[in-house]
């Protein structure tokens, strides 16, 4: 078999870039171990609103819920609101995730890319020291794929960053352990995004909840797994759905569980190999979100692969432009937020019920880490040296 590009792993990084990629003129296949895409689900289900701006689904039936804002709950209860009218398209919708994966593969197909379901990874093709191609297992039968670029879609620890020589381990500190349950009959009717901080409720991490519609909602914590247990995740959020009047008569229709990166980039670019999503690290270290990104991000490592194609060149020199071009785009922000993520970290409940306190009527100008930022020095000039690099780090 050869293909102009193989891509492992169906999730929205890979059928994006396998998109563009075949618009550019790309022969593509994507291989996914699954047997549905899209399930079972792995996410918190929040997307931002940018999406609406960049042609990437068609219809609405994967949107559950459309947000005016959110709030954010500090350890004492106090509540921090931003509205719509702050957080734009921020705001986002709650969306059924495994629509939405199963429409963006529909999208990718009908610009020619082919997808093939219980397909393993099991290792890359070398010769000479160069990628040529991919070792697949699709149900029993184990199968060579030539091809000119890999692209590693395989999330949070990528197997196939690893074989290319890229270090894709992470530290505990920079990893977040999640569950999730999906509620249904609860007592949730407005369309606001929840986010409760703590170290007793979510330590290093947060429990969110999210209204779908018709008195269904998604209830999930994160917490690091550098202060993790076995099962304290679960245990935690039990403990706050027991404690919370609206889940009194809430039963589950769902349960997952999973990790999330919230560590800094690595090398995305290797000859014939890029890494697209969770496992070139594009994730928000802050909260965990990296929805929003693989549809950006995809679509400019669809476009560098079609030119890659065009001048047959496949090295990392040129494919470095993909790197660029995403470093552009959010590169400053992954520093900047990982860096609030280690602060954020180190601080006590007291404080963090003081900033919201001195917060919790403040009227921001737009939503962002940035304008948050400037808030709390505002507030609590005390904190200027502390927060001053993230300062210096956003005027860049």
């Amino acid at each position: 078999m050869k293909y102009d590009i193989v891509i492992v792993g169906s999730g929205p990084a890979g059928t994006v870039t396998g998109r563009f990629a075949a618009e550019s003129g790309a022969k593509v296949l994507i291989v996914e171990r699954r047997s549905e895409i899209g399930v079972p689900v792995l996410c918190g289900e929040g997307i931002s609103r940018k999406i609406d701006e960049w042609d990437m689904l068609e219809g609405d039936r994967w949107i559950a819920g459309r947000m005016d804002g959110a709030r954010i709950f500090s350890p004492d209860g106090t509540m921090v609101v931003l509205s719509a009218e702050v957080a734009g398209n921020e705001t986002g919708y709650v969306v059924y995730r495994d629509i939405f994966d199963q429409e963006l593969a529909k999208k990718a197909v009908k610009s020619g890319v082919k997808i093939m379901m219980n397909t393993q990874a099991l290792g890359l093709i070398k010769e000479d020291g160069k990628i040529k191609g991919i070792k697949v297992k699709n149900f029993d039968k184990e199968m060579d794929i030539q091809c000119d670029i890999v692209v590693g879609a395989d999330g949070v620890e990528s197997r196939v960053g690893k074989w290319a020589g890229i270090d894709t381990t992470l530290k505990p500190n920079d990893l977040e352990t999640c569950c999730q349950y999906t509620l249904t009959n609860c007592d949730v009717k407005d369309s606001y995004c929840d986010f409760y901080l703590g170290s007793k409720k979510a330590p290093g991490g947060y429990i969110w909840v999210f209204p779908k519609g018709n008195n269904v909602a998604n209830v999930g914590i994160g917490i690091l797994a550098s202060l993790s247990e076995s099962a304290l995740a679960k245990k935690l959020l039990d403990e706050f759905i027991e404690n919370d009047r609206r889940f009194e008569k809430a039963e589950p229709i769902r349960f997952l569980a999973g990790a999330v990166p919230v560590a800094r980039p690595i090398e995305s670019v290797r000859d014939n190999l890029i890494l697209v999503g969770d496992s070139a690290r594009q994730v928000d270290p802050i909260t965990g979100g990296g929805l929003t990104h693989c549809l950006e991000i995809g679509k400019i490592a669809g476009e560098v692969i079609g030119k890659a194609l065009k001048e047959k060149d496949f090295s990392q020199e040129f494919l470095s432009e993909y790197e660029t071009r995403w470093k552009e785009i959010i590169g400053k922000k992954l520093k900047r937020n990982y860096m609030v993520k280690e602060i954020l970290h180190e601080m006590e409940d007291k404080t963090l019920n003081m900033l919201a306190d001195s917060l919790k009527d403040y009227k921001f100008d737009e939503l962002s880490t940035l304008s948050l930022i400037k808030a709390l020095v505002l507030k609590h000039p005390t904190l200027l040296m502390k927060l001053k690099p993230l300062l210096k780090l956003s005027e860049l």
